[in-house]
């Protein structure tokens, strides 16, 4: 979302977005692409979003919203994602 003022479009439980930053620090299913439910709200811009596999606290700046669909994303709508193997010297 580029402004404050789309955080007034959101309606709990029905709102759908998606990411647009990668979170998968958090959790290896958060790559960009990945669309969740907004569920509610953690702080005045953090939005606290459902995906099928964990639910997390979202800056409003990291995802955008989805437009024409609402309710819980499926896991076959999900990103497929092929994680990374993790080596002793990687950071």
């Amino acid at each position: 979302m580029q402004e404050r003022s789309d955080l007034q479009r959101i309606v709990f439980q029905k709102t759908r977005v998606v990411l647009t930053r990668d979170l998968s620090v958090m959790n290896p299913n958060l790559v960009v692409g990945a669309s969740g439910l907004v569920v509610g709200k953690l702080a005045n811009y953090t939005l606290k979003v459902a995906f099928p596999s964990v639910t997390v606290g979202v800056n409003w700046q990291d995802c955008d919203l989805v437009e024409g669909k609402f309710g819980m994303p499926t896991e076959a709508e999900q990103p497929k994602v092929i994680p990374n193997r993790r080596t002793v010297d990687a950071e």
